[in-house]
């Protein structure tokens, strides 16, 4: 046993975040922990490994825990043979990428019996991704995994810890296997929740019959004279008896019919049939012999991209490979580039995109729409934006809420040629899920510069990755 906790409970002010009965962590665990954005899972982590102070239970630790944060803060570092691995410089560790595989190295150095990795894709290109996959797979010990990335869950953890409204449930298999069984647990709350309604229904209909005929018992039936019916009166007296108590004991089966909740679900939305022109061009956008440099720095050297109209199209590549800088090349309409005169543009970027301040985010989202409220409200909640997060001002949202915000309103917008620059960075499984399903059913040309690899893999009609300043289809 690597780690033990009892009734471990955390708060922040009136609000709690979790109560837990019960945490073990064995050696050679491969724990993959979910939950939405704000679910505590950092808080978690943090607790357990002895950085936060729970507010109540106990933690026995039985070694040394290393830990990879969110924020990339490397301590520690002496292990040459990760450093190399990871293909870094001990010196001058500028980008958000070089910070996290330097606090990888980090982590890995202290060779502890237990590792908790906090969203340790964040920043990395796709080989980063792939080294950190292996190292993961070979660490001799346990480890507890926060990560967006579907497809590292799958090929490293082989149990599912999901914190949800301060509790902590425990699947057996891998991402997909936790995604398969919240399905299957959905579908019989379902059919649980539609016997419930048939049955009260039924219940409900037969008081209603049973107090008809009581009342019924109450008239003398027709063609009977008055002697006749004061003789029929005792008769009926005890028939009414019998009809009561019949009423009185469907009405307890009723009252004691055990409630069925209704399965939470999303609103059905789809992109299919939404104000969107398409593109009459057989190619939605050209790159031809594009040149980038940055001083001495030659980033794309004659790069040629086709963007053809109507598929999906994804750029991949390392960090610093360029595909930040065609996307603002083509849409600058930079020498060498030509986009389709009948191209509606809706363009996400997670750095550049203007939300107006004082606006709430449902006024954002409608200001530019081509689709009615109840569609802008549908795909805001598929992005996992409650009722109240919508009448939120821009103002005061979180890092995650105004890129869903910004994506919302291009989905909306009735753009028939959609350019996304790494638009799930941050984001939930739930809302990646979410996001992914509304992009299979867009029907106009799309563009996405991504590092995930589930949702290339499952969207993606065409790949190109920029290498050494050229865009190869792959």
């Amino acid at each position: 046993m690597l780690l033990r906790a009892e009734n471990l409970q955390k708060e922040y002010g009136i609000q709690e975040i979790f109560d837990i009965k019960q945490i073990v962590i064995e050696d050679g665990a491969r724990i993959g922990l979910v939950g939405r954005n704000g679910s505590g899972k950092s808080t978690l982590l943090d607790v357990l490994g002895g950085r936060i102070k729970a507010d109540g239970g106990m933690i026995k630790r039985y070694g040394e825990i290393a830990q990879i944060r969110q924020d990339a803060e490397a301590e520690g570092v002496s292990d040459e043979q990760h450093i190399s691995r990871l293909g870094l410089r001990k010196s001058a560790v500028e980008s958000g990428g070089e910070k996290m595989r330097l606090a990888i190295a980090a982590a890995f150095s202290r060779h502890a019996p237990l590792l908790f990795a906090d969203e340790p894709t964040t920043n990395l290109d796709m080989e980063g991704i792939q080294l950190l996959t292996k190292m993961l797979v070979g660490y001799r010990g346990g480890l507890v995994l926060v990560s967006h990335d579907r497809k590292l869950l799958d090929d490293v953890c082989n149990q599912i810890w999901e914190l949800e409204n301060g509790s902590l449930r425990i699947f057996d298999g891998n991402y997909s296997a936790w995604t398969e069984q919240k399905e299957r647990e959905r579908e019989f709350q379902q059919f649980e929740y539609e016997q419930y309604q048939k049955e009260r229904t039924r219940l409900k209909r037969s008081v209603i019959d049973i107090e008809e005929e009581a009342r019924g018992m109450k008239r003398p039936p027709r063609k009977m004279g008055r002697s006749e019916w004061m003789l029929y009166k005792g008769i009926a007296s005890m028939q009414q008896q019998h009809v009561s108590s019949r009423g009185t004991a469907v009405k307890s089966r009723l009252e004691h019919l055990e409630k069925k909740e209704k399965p939470s679900q999303l609103p059905q939305v789809t992109m299919k049939g939404m104000h969107t022109i398409k593109i009459k061009a057989k190619y939605a956008a050209k790159v031809t012999d594009l040149t980038v440099e940055f001083g001495d720095h030659r980033v794309l050297d004659q790069a040629k991209l086709w963007i053809e109209s109507g598929k999906k199209t994804f750029l991949t590549g390392e960090n610093g490979a360029g595909k930040s800088t065609l996307l603002r090349a083509l849409l600058e309409r930079r020498a060498g580039t030509i986009i389709t005169e009948d191209a509606k543009i809706g363009y996400f970027s997670q750095g550049l995109t203007e939300l107006q301040e004082e606006k709430t985010v449902l006024e954002n989202v409608r200001y530019t729409a081509a689709e009615p409220e109840h569609i802008c409200r549908a795909v805001l909640a598929n992005l996992y934006m409650s009722k109240e997060d919508m009448n939120k001002k821009i103002g005061v949202l979180s890092g995650g809420e105004r890129v869903k915000t910004a994506l919302a309103k291009i989905l909306v917008s009735g753009c028939n040629f959609c350019i996304l620059d790494e638009p799930t960075n941050h984001m939930d499984l739930y809302t990646m899920e979410g996001l992914e399903n509304m992009l299979a059913d867009y029907e106009g040309t799309l563009l996405v510069v991504s590092h995930d690899r589930r949702l290339t893999e499952k969207l993606a009609d065409v790949v190109y990755e920029v290498r050494e300043g050229k865009c190869i289809r792959v």
